[in-house]
């Protein structure tokens, strides 16, 4: 009723001011056609903004538990804690009635979030305390569950923050379960895993089969980073560190994504300076190395953008 209440008060408005002669009916007409201004419903806006200060009121009291009574809670109270606050935001995030409203879907989100964090402290409790696994197993199991819990909500939402929670738990995963199973490669084994993992999952967002697009490159160029910083404990490293930042770059420019040219660039600063300290220690010649790659990457990206805008 508001809205046919509106439209008929901008008519009686128009039709007025076409009889004064202030507006001619082409005018009277755009300006019936743009309406009046939306005016959403606060409704959801409200509920999220009382969803972000319910949660974290709950995060500072988890905090304070933590702080004060963690170390002295039993093995009990502290998984039933746990549990209780995975189900209970679980269900949260399930009763909220998102339809098309982004506002909505950004609380479930956050709620679904924190449902996984709650239930990641309830897989490591298990296994480290009831279990009795080492720290490697502990993250292993940790990650696996959080991962797959993960991945249900990720298929309900589609959203971003779900997207970072699984990539996370399988990096982690991937990561852990090469120094699991040889603890002698060092950081480099580790690396090598997620930065493979991060490559597939690159890939897998350009099909089409993770999205959102945005949310996975980011993931995927994190992963390549933290990876080739890893394996940079060997020589081999190096030469994949740079192969990933000029990749970076690369990739930033075909495929339009700003958060890969960033990262490439955040690349560029953390593994040319290391590179040319290995190389050329105490030398003047490590200023002028960083400078010679900073051009040659700046032209490779000027020239890839050059020939993406010839080719249309």
């Amino acid at each position: 009723m508001t809205g046919l209440s509106s439209g008929a008060e901008l008519r009686k408005h128009l039709d007025r001011w076409v009889a004064e002669g202030l507006i001619d009916t082409a005018q009277a007409t755009r300006i019936e056609s743009a309406g009046p201004p939306a005016t959403g419903p606060r409704a959801p806006l409200v509920a999220e903004a009382l969803g972000y200060a319910g949660g974290v009121l709950a995060i500072a009291a988890g905090l304070y538990i933590v702080r004060d009574f963690w170390p002295n809670l039993s093995t009990g109270a502290a998984l039933a804690f746990a549990a209780a606050a995975c189900v209970a935001l679980g269900a949260g995030g399930a009763a909220v009635r998102t339809t098309s409203d982004p506002a909505l879907r950004r609380l479930r989100s956050v709620v679904w979030l924190m449902s996984t964090v709650s239930l990641a402290v309830f897989a490591g409790t298990l296994a480290d305390q009831v279990w009795g696994f080492g720290p490697a197993s502990t993250a292993l199991v940790t990650a696996a569950v959080s991962a797959a819990y993960g991945a249900a909500l990720w298929r309900r939402t589609r959203a971003a923050l779900q997207h970072l929670a699984v990539f996370a738990n399988l990096a982690v995963l991937a990561g852990t379960a090469v120094a699991r199973l040889d603890p002698g490669l060092g950081a480099w084994g580790p690396g090598l895993a997620i930065w493979a993992l991060s490559v597939l999952w690159g890939l897998a967002v350009m099909r089409g089969y993770l999205p959102p697009g945005a949310t996975g490159y980011f993931a995927a160029g994190i992963g390549v980073l933290a990876g080739a910083q890893l394996a940079m404990q060997v020589a081999a490293g190096y030469a994949l560190a740079l192969a990933t930042v000029a990749g970076l770059l690369a990739a930033g420019v075909l495929l339009r994504q700003a958060w890969l040219v960033v990262l490439g660039a955040l690349g560029v600063l953390l593994v040319t300076p290391q590179i040319t300290t290995r190389y050329l220690p105490m030398s003047a010649a490590t200023p002028v190395a960083i400078f010679v790659v900073g051009v040659v990457l700046l032209g490779s990206a000027v020239w890839l953008a050059r020939r993406r805008a010839g080719s249309r």
